[in-house]
């Protein structure tokens, strides 16, 4: 065999073995992976989004991190007559499979602008698995100190995560390594996933749930106390599971709305708002909010802002 087609076997050989590696690759970015949006870790809320990002990810979705760590559509540091600062878990976030302009922190500015003739600006603290306590550390130690609302968003379940550390949670501090960004993207969500399967916590007793409830929402409200100022505006915003729409509550649900009623805060409970409309399109998987979900929530947090504080 001559010296060139040697060379050529060798090419078709590292062709077919790379062929599908590169076509998984393109196929992986094509869906939006391989530039994740990237966090930092911390001592005191444990962990938040780097500031001054911009990626296009799943489905085109856009997700835009400002100067100051917020998830925006415009920069907190702009000139408005108002800034609303939003704080909560995953649902407050909106997952990179919604765009910027449609998760509801986003959309409440342009509703108020609309009906008011001021100007707004909106910023996005929410991540993924946040505790009503990591809720309180952000509040505490943001580093924002001119929002004139404060917006915080829970599920039930919220008020039962503790401090969450940074551990527990899937993401990326530093880009993924290349030229295979999006397969070493998806091939550690998925190594996270197996772990966690493997892995389960099944011995878990729930004896100190109501004790731990109150306590962590007693420190979310002990941090809104703490950083309150002259003209600050509170609304504490409670997100229903879809399992536990038209009166199917859980207990753990039916102590926490028991708590927030009297916690003395101006309390946004969507219980019977969300049972009232609620569509198979409302919801991404249950928790989560699809698009037309977010809209809703968005016209249901204008609205309120839009009313006299009592």
């Amino acid at each position: 065999m001559s010296k060139g087609a040697r060379v050529l076997f060798w090419i078709i050989v590292v062709a077919l073995v790379c062929a599908p590696v590169v076509g998984a690759e393109l196929l992986l970015r094509h869906a939006g992976l391989g530039h994740p949006i990237l966090f930092y870790a911390n001592a005191s809320y444990r962990y938040a989004a780097q500031p001054n990002q911009h990626q296009v990810r799943q489905g085109g979705a856009r997700v835009t991190i400002d100067s100051k760590g917020l998830r925006a559509v415009t920069d907190w540091t702009t000139p408005a007559d108002d800034k609303i600062l939003f704080i909560g878990d995953s649902v407050t976030w909106g997952g990179t499979y919604i765009d910027d302009t449609d998760t509801f922190a986003a959309g409440v500015c342009p509703r108020l602008e609309k009906a008011t003739g001021k100007r707004f600006v909106c910023g996005n603290a929410g991540a993924n698995q946040y505790g009503t306590d990591n809720m309180a550390e952000r509040i505490r130690y943001s580093g924002m100190h001119d929002e004139t609302v404060l917006v915080v968003t829970l599920i039930s379940g919220d008020a039962l995560r503790g401090l969450h550390d940074a551990d527990g949670s899937f993401f990326f501090t530093a880009p993924p390594p290349g030229p295979f960004k999006a397969i070493w993207e998806a091939a550690t969500f998925l190594s996270w996933r197996i772990y966690r399967a493997m892995r389960p916590i099944k011995a878990f007793r729930f004896d100190d749930n109501a004790r731990v409830v109150e306590r962590s929402l007693e420190n979310l409200f002990a941090a809104i106390r703490e950083t309150q100022r002259p003209g600050r505006r509170v609304l504490i915003v409670h997100s229903p599971m879809e399992d536990e729409l038209d009166g199917r509550e859980a207990p753990l649900t039916v102590q926490v709305r028991a708590i927030l009623a009297r916690s003395g805060f101006d309390v946004l409970d969507l219980h019977a708002a969300v049972s009232a409309v609620h569509t198979p399109d409302f919801y991404y998987d249950g928790e989560h909010l699809a698009v037309r979900g977010h809209h809703f929530y968005a016209d249901q947090i204008a609205g309120r802002l839009l009313e006299k504080p009592e």
